[in-house]
């Protein structure tokens, strides 16, 4: 496959390390076995999704194995993570969490990640090829600045 080089998988890694550093750091607030491993397949799923672009990059070899399990784990490790926050609604102190979220910068920082989200997602649907270079180039671009933004909210709220 043209185009898929070592840089495509390490600026593909961004969001990754970013997404998991932002997992972690909720984990360590949010004592849910579920939401954990819910991150965990998220986070797995971008890695194989990495190392599938990263032996492209190198060997040239195109093992689809390493990449078809990416939006069966994501969405899998999303839903945990979703069934984790309806089942602790109780648990969670919603003053701290609303107060922490809406504080500057923090909201810039969250707002850009919806958005960048949201337009991620319309361009997955509507232009993204998964064999195309190109597309894998924009929308890991889209998604390092989204990831990224997530993590600055996080950090900044505290």
């Amino acid at each position: 496959m043209e185009g898929f080089t070592v840089g495509l998988a390490l600026v593909d890694a961004i969001p990754v390390l970013s997404f998991g550093i932002s997992m972690v750091i909720i984990a360590s607030r949010f004592d849910s076995p579920l939401f954990m491993i819910g991150a965990a397949l998220s986070v797995l799923a971008g890695c194989c999704k990495v190392a599938w672009k990263m032996v492209l990059g190198i060997a040239k070899k195109d093992l689809r194995w390493l990449n078809k399990p990416f939006l069966p784990m994501q969405i899998t490790g999303f839903g945990f993570i979703i069934g984790s926050l309806l089942t602790s609604l109780n648990k969670i102190n919603w003053a701290t969490v609303g107060s922490a979220i809406i504080s500057l910068p923090s909201i810039l920082f969250f707002l850009a990640w919806i958005v960048l989200m949201g337009f991620m997602g319309w361009y997955r649907k509507n232009k993204f090829k998964n064999d195309d270079a190109h597309s894998n180039w924009t929308a890991q671009i889209i998604n390092a600045i989204g990831q990224t933004c997530l993590l600055l909210g996080i950090l900044f709220a505290g």
